[in-house]
């Protein structure tokens, strides 16, 4: 793609990473808004600014946001910006884009930035989320330490079927829950062969060695498995008895 067929905002970034390393990186929101007034056009800003808000923030989502996400949080040059949006409880780098550039859609239309319900929203959706991994990282350590190398265990895993073919999967939070159905999902015997864990001791997973399968025909997430066979397993997430 030329230069001449991207928009106004894609073309601006090459600017943009030409003039950063002449420039701090901003620390808080404010520093964040007034980088991109100083630095756009006015014909740029307008081009933003006359979109509709979900819209306008959408659509450069994987432009501007992702020039943010990559040079700004992921950089790994400053900390200052992260450290403002951890403080206000803020973590994930597409969230951070995202209020910066609604923030910057809501000033240049004199619009109150309504931070607290920006901030808001997104704690809703990774509450849910955080406090599930939180009740599933906690029964991975209760499991790893009920078994001892040489234990018969047995799994059930739910198997998905959407695609044509027969996989079995996990669940990731905040919707975990679901009924074993004896014709649909899987059933492992087997027996733990290892136990460790990878840089956290909460990060726990078993090699088992499969003894039965109650179906031949299925995958454990993408990969053919048989009897004899020694699978890793992580146990966050893992319904064993």
């Amino acid at each position: 793609m030329t230069l001449s067929k991207l928009t106004p905002f894609l073309a601006c970034l090459l600017f943009f990473t030409r003039c950063q390393s002449q420039t701090s990186l901003p620390k808080n929101l404010e520093e964040s808004i007034l980088f991109f007034q100083q630095h756009l056009s006015k014909d740029q800003l307008d081009q933003f600014k006359n979109k509709q808000e979900d819209h306008a923030v959408t659509d450069l989502h994987f432009g501007a946001g992702l020039w943010i996400r990559n040079n700004w949080i992921r950089s790994g040059r400053d900390t200052a910006l992260t450290n403002y949006f951890d403080s206000l409880g803020i973590h994930h780098p597409d969230d951070i884009s995202s209020i910066i550039l609604t923030s910057l859609h809501r000033t240049l239309n004199q619009k109150d930035l309504q931070l607290t319900e920006q901030i808001n929203r997104y704690k809703a959706y990774w509450d849910p989320i955080i406090n599930c991994e939180k009740k599933q990282k906690a029964q991975a350590v209760t499991n790893y330490n009920r078994f001892k190398t040489g234990d018969h265990i047995t799994i059930y895993m739910p198997v998905n079927t959407s695609n044509g073919h027969r996989n079995a999967v996990f669940y990731i939070c905040p919707k975990t829950e679901w009924s074993f159905d004896q014709k649909k999902d899987l059933v492992i015997k087997g027996t733990v062969t290892k136990k460790y864990f990878i840089n956290d001791t909460a990060n726990v997973f078993f090699t088992v060695r499969i003894d039965s399968m109650n179906r031949k025909d299925t995958e454990i997430l993408m990969t053919e498995v048989k009897k004899g066979d020694q699978k890793d397993f992580s146990l966050k997430g893992l319904k064993i008895e």
